[in-house]
C-alpha cells in the first residue's frame, strides 16, 4: 500500500512538471560557476527537477543504509547480551535448586 501511494505521488509530481514544461517554452540564460548556457525553460526545469530528485534519493539512501548498518550492529550486540543474560539466569536457577536440595 505504501509503495502504491508513493508511486501515485511521483506520478502526480511528474505530470505537474510536464505541465510546467509544456507551458514554458521560452529561452533563458543559465549562469553556472564557470560558464553560461542558453536553455529552453522547460528543459532547464526538467533537468533541475531530475538532478534534485536523484540527489535526494542518494542522500536518503546513504542515511538509510547508515542507520540500517547501525541497527544490525546493535541487534548483534543485543543478541549477544541476551544470550549471556539467559545463561546467567540458568546458572542462578541451578544454584537456587542445588541450595534448596541441600537444605532438605
Amino acid at each position: 500500500m505504501k509503495f502504491i501511494l508513493l508511486f501515485f505521488v511521483l506520478i502526480v509530481i511528474f505530470v505537474v512538471a510536464i505541465t510546467f514544461g509544456a507551458n514554458n517554452d521560452q529561452n533563458v540564460v543559465f549562469n553556472y560557476l564557470v560558464a553560461q548556457s542558453q536553455f529552453r525553460l522547460s528543459s532547464l526545469l526538467a533537468m533541475l527537477f531530475g538532478i534534485g530528485f536523484m540527489l535526494g534519493w542518494l542522500f536518503s539512501g546513504y542515511f538509510y543504509f547508515k542507520e540500517k548498518l547501525k541497527l544490525s550492529s546493535t541487534m548483534r550486540k543485543l543478541k549477544k547480551l541476551q544470550k549471556k543474560y539467559d545463561e546467567e539466569i540458568v546458572t542462578r536457577q541451578k544454584e537456587q535448586v542445588s541450595t534448596l536440595t541441600e537444605r532438605k
